[in-house]
């Protein structure tokens, strides 16, 4: 029987020379390389582990920022971040006035935008809209927005009109009736108006009741991603959609909560219900659901639905 005895082995047309190791495996293992010519025996797990462990050396960091509080915000760019992506909510509309006939607020958009090129140690421009108040004759829902309106931003309800949206996709709010508040827009559609189902994930206008007792808030929406669309019904404040906050309702017609009925729209972006004649609604209780702005970034992440949730 003839022995060839070698330390290394090359292809006939050159390359790396691989180097053999010098002692014998164990059962079941396979010849492995490191990468730079030298040949090891290693178990197909260890193979596995030190793949899985290289890819995650590679991978980008996984983070958020999330504002949710009116006003003007800078969010300073970490390290290893090259690129974002973006949801922006506007406040809702709050009632434009304590009578009847000034009917309920709009929502809020709802714009998002991936894929946002950014640079380490910059620092960017983040503004969170405000939930309309009706303080002196200023209704409307602030917009909400990274960096400028142009780039992403969801635009708050101006009375009963819904705010609209810029980005990659989103939605506008739901305009508002005499009674019930516009919903929240969503990731791929409108919210709902008064007393109608939102869409692509948006928030449900709130229903009517009466000239009485007032209409309901419309339904905010969620800054996660896309999930299930509010539900409008009788009798009270329009579903959250995407996990976003019901409208509060008001005036319930089988219960009396007393005369100072809460119509606020549903965070974030829902629109505030309608005053009745009887409801004495104060300012406070007719106000918009809020504005918020939430950056994400990471490997395999996007709105509206990838990779969304709470990292």
């Amino acid at each position: 029987m003839s022995t060839i005895v070698v330390d290394e082995l090359q292809a006939s047309g050159g390359g790396t020379p691989l180097k053999l190791p010098l002692k014998d495996g164990t059962s079941g293992q396979s010849l492995q390389t490191d990468g730079k010519g030298q040949l090891k025996f290693a178990d197909s797990s260890a193979a596995a582990a030190d793949a899985s462990s290289s890819a995650a050396a590679t991978a980008g960091p996984i983070g958020q920022a999330f504002y949710t509080g009116q006003g003007a915000y800078t969010w300073t760019c970490p390290a290893d971040v090259k690129k974002v992506h973006v949801v922006c909510i506007g406040g809702g509309s709050s009632s434009r006035g304590s009578n009847w006939a000034n009917g309920g607020g709009g929502g809020g958009g709802l714009g998002y935008k991936n894929k946002i090129a950014v640079t380490p140690g910059t620092e960017y421009s983040v503004f969170v809209g405000k939930a309309g108040d009706g303080s002196g004759t200023v209704f409307a829902g602030g917009n909400s927005y990274f960096i400028d309106t142009n780039t992403v931003a969801g635009l708050g309800g101006n009375g009963q009109s819904g705010g609209l949206y810029a980005g990659d996709g989103g939605g506008n709010g739901g305009d508002a009736g005499n009674h019930g508040g516009g919903g929240g827009g969503g990731y791929s559609g409108s919210g709902g108006n008064e007393s109608t189902n939102g869409s692509g994930g948006a928030g449900a206008g709130g229903s009517t009741y009466s000239s009485t007792h007032g209409g309901h808030g419309g339904g905010g929406t969620g800054p996660f991603g896309q999930g299930t669309s509010g539900v409008a019904g009788s009798y009270h404040g329009g579903g959250g959609g995407s996990g976003g906050e019901f409208g509060l309702m008001g005036e319930n017609p089988y219960y009396s909560y007393g005369t100072q009925a809460n119509i606020r729209g549903g965070d974030f972006g829902g629109g505030a219900g309608g005053p009745g004649s009887n409801a004495n609604a104060g300012r406070g209780m007719m106000t918009g659901g809020r504005g918020c702005v939430r950056i994400i970034w990471g490997d395999d992440r996007a709105f509206p639905s990838t990779g969304c949730g709470d990292m």
